[in-house]
């Protein structure tokens, strides 16, 4: 067995050695930490001068919006009045006349210009009504009062 001076010898050095590379990790993580510091300051730093300079560049930054809003806005107008055409053409009121010509009987009716299918049809007032092989039908524009 060794004596106690060589046995504290070596726990000196070993506690030396250990030291030695705890002083090198935090030398290390001191510099790691001082290098994040500084990509986020420049980062900051560069993020304020790019507002500043936007904020400088108002009036022209201000173009593409106020010409996308434009675009919006002139899309909704002109679907707005693609719709009000449609509804106006397909609420288009006529008159419809069914023969029967084995009678002779004539009915008249008043329809939506949607509301006609074939030889079917739903009147203003919300009865459906569909027609026999028998039976001729005449449809004129307009309610048939002017």
């Amino acid at each position: 067995m060794g004596s106690p001076h060589k046995k504290c010898a070596k726990l000196r050095h070993y506690l030396s050695q250990t030291l030695s590379m705890i002083k090198e990790l935090l030398l290390t993580l001191l510099v790691l930490m001082a290098a994040v510091f500084y990509v986020r300051h420049k980062a900051q730093h560069e993020r304020r001068q790019a507002l500043a300079r936007e904020a400088r560049q108002t009036p022209t930054s201000r173009t593409p919006m106020i010409v996308a809003l434009s675009l919006v806005f002139v899309t909704l107008a002109v679907s707005g009045m693609l719709y009000y055409s449609h509804w106006q053409e397909a609420h288009r009121l006529y008159t419809v006349q069914v023969t029967n010509t084995h009678s002779g009987e004539v009915r008249i009716y008043h329809v939506y210009q949607d509301e006609i299918d074939g030889r079917s049809f739903r009147t203003i007032d919300g009865r459906l009504i569909h027609l026999s092989n028998s039976e001729r039908m005449e449809v004129q524009e307009g309610s048939g009062d002017e």
